[in-house]
């Protein structure tokens, strides 16, 4: 992926296809780009397409334990597990801003905060030049 995607992420939801192994042997190339532009926050992990062969879940999937990351089993067809995948991806993206010592999230915070200087700034100077005599 470009790295621009990474731009501002909270969590990651790393999801492959239980249908199409090269999915599966892919997520060590997601995740270790992942992880070089975001390397603190939250991942989680998703099989997906359950629907189509529930023995699936049986199976030892090892890349999530691995790396110490959640790991879920899903169907978006026929929605199985799908709200709470992204009910916890929220809820640990939440954490992870409020606690982060990501200093990419420092700098993004600076960045914002000096938006919003600027715009108040040249919102105060239109205001400003608006009611002095002779303008329209």
């Amino acid at each position: 992926m470009h790295p621009s995607y990474y731009h501002k992420s909270h969590a990651c939801i790393m999801v492959f296809d239980v249908q199409r192994k090269i999915t599966y042997k892919n997520l060590a190339v997601w995740y270790q780009e992942l992880r070089q532009y975001r390397p603190e926050i939250p991942c989680l992990v998703v099989a997906n397409k359950i629907d189509a062969d529930v023995k699936v879940t049986q199976k030892s999937f090892n890349f999530a334990k691995k790396q110490a990351l959640p790991f879920y089993f899903v169907s978006a067809a026929d929605g199985t597990n799908v709200v709470k995948v992204f009910r916890d991806a929220i809820q640990m993206a939440l954490a992870y801003k409020k606690n982060s010592g990501d200093f990419m999230d420092e700098v993004m915070r600076e960045l914002e905060n000096f938006e919003l200087e600027n715009k108040e700034e040249s919102s105060d100077k239109e205001e400003t030049e608006e009611s002095k005599p002779g303008s329209a």
